[in-house]
């Protein structure tokens, strides 16, 4: 049993490394998430859709919007609940007429805190 309590602790010790390298990425992409709930288009978009697709996609895998998939750090973000549901509202706002929008809010949807 010991052995694997060194395992887990070991394995958190090494994603707790990665927390120098999200933490400002986090920031970054919820600072592109405009008040209106709209990501801002950069180089790396090919479309406005990519914006909110890429920007959904980040915030949901490094767990912005859900603690427990926080992998990376023990931070709280206590904006997470409000800026999930601005870009909700814009998204809902836009029609979700393409594929690219209809993606992000489904994806923002799937990732919802429970």
């Amino acid at each position: 049993m010991r052995d694997f309590a060194d395992f887990v602790m070991a394995r958190n010790q090494r994603l707790k490394q990665f927390k120098p390298a999200f933490e400002p990425l986090v920031k970054e992409i919820a600072r592109h998430q405009s008040s209106d709930g709209s990501f801002q288009e950069n180089a790396l978009d090919d479309t406005p859709d990519d914006a909110y697709r890429y920007g959904v996609w980040f915030l949901q895998e490094t767990g912005y919007f859900q603690p427990k998939d926080r992998f990376w750090t023990d931070q709280a973000f206590p904006d997470a609940q409000a800026v999930h549901t601005r870009i909700e509202a814009k998204l809902k706002a836009t029609g979700l007429k393409s594929p690219g929008l209809r993606e992000a809010y489904e994806s923002l949807q799937a990732g919802k805190e429970e």
